[in-house]
């Protein structure tokens, strides 16, 4: 397969191989905002000596581009001695569960905090700002501790912030600053689209609660938009708060939250001629698309990216959200 290089690492002797033209069928290279470690799927029809398990390391580049950098996590063959390999990258080990207590800690602490301790690398991890005053969190996944975390930046700040390996390195990134200069235009380079709009978590009345230590009395604080409730009924947003907050920070963040969520929530796929710089966490611009009740003219989020190499066509499919 051209303009690819496909490399394995045996984790026994730390021997390479180049297994790129011995690679069978279709690369696939697919990557998740939320959830899920990016995965690097390929079957391969060995010719030789090759040796690896799981858990060898497994690096991919495109045209030079670094792509994928991750360890195997399932192998297996066929009568034809067709090996199928799955590798997953460093996010894979965040689903490991422990507990963890944090006091006024940023999430890009608390990612540098488990990061550390998990013997993770990190790479390009922006400050996020926001002081969360406590998380206490018990028998939880690490990646939802930290997907705690930037939730409630979020909620507080507005900010969203995205965790992804890049290339062997975990990064968090300000969606801000992950915008590329790719453009998918509607009139000329879209092959097809999916389109759907949804209030199913949409919010337009936001409820924060905050009760003192002895659970004897509770302040509530609710903010409403009544243009929207009477279009589509009242959707509430309920949250208990922790006890540290004053009221100027509570109400803040209850606004903040009815701009966050009070607002219809489109999702668009779309399968397009393939582009590396388009990965989940990332945003690609969308111009002049007609979806029938909105025209879209505006950078969108990209919630999940499946890249399909194949000798010398490369393609791709995106679903994207409105950030």
């Amino acid at each position: 397969m051209d303009n690819i290089e496909l490399l394995i690492q045996d984790n026994t002797n730390s021997d390479i191989y180049d297994i790129s033209d011995i690679v069978e069928g279709t690369i696939t290279w697919s990557t998740e905002r939320l959830g899920e470690a990016s995965n690097l799927e390929f079957s391969i029809i060995p010719n030789g000596e090759l040796s690896f398990y799981e858990g060898s390391i497994v690096r991919f580049k495109y045209h030079g581009n670094n792509i994928f950098y991750g360890f195997v996590f399932s192998k297996s063959r066929n009568k034809d001695n067709v090996i199928k390999v799955v590798a997953c990258d460093q996010l894979r080990y965040l689903k490991n569960k422990e507990t963890y207590v944090f006091q006024n800690k940023k999430a890009s602490e608390v990612l540098i905090k488990i990061a550390n301790d998990w013997e993770l690398k990190t790479g390009n991890i922006d400050d996020t700002g926001y002081v969360i005053p406590s998380m206490v969190e018990d028998n939880q996944s690490l990646l939802d501790i930290i997907y705690k975390a930037n939730d409630l930046t979020l909620l507080s700040t507005k900010k969203l912030y995205v965790l992804f390996d890049n290339f062997g390195k975990l990064d968090l990134r300000n969606v801000e600053n992950l915008k590329t200069d790719l453009i998918i235009d509607g009139q000329t380079n879209l092959i097809d689209f999916d389109y759907s709009s949804s209030i199913n978590d949409t919010y337009n009345q936001i409820k924060l609660v905050k009760k003192d230590k002895s659970g004897g009395s509770r302040e509530v604080y609710i903010v409403k938009d009544s243009s929207t409730i009477a279009k589509w009924g009242k959707l509430q947003y309920y949250e208990n708060v922790d006890d540290s907050l004053n009221e100027a920070q509570i109400i803040e963040r209850a606004n903040k939250s009815l701009s966050l969520y009070n607002r219809v929530n489109r999702k668009l796929s779309i399968p397009v001629i393939g582009d590396v710089r388009a990965r989940a966490g990332f945003s690609i611009f969308i111009n002049k698309l007609n979806l029938g009740d909105i025209v879209l003219n505006q950078f969108m989020l990209i919630e999940k990216a499946t890249h399909s190499f194949s000798n010398n066509d490369y393609t791709m499919n995106l679903e994207l959200r409105v950030i």
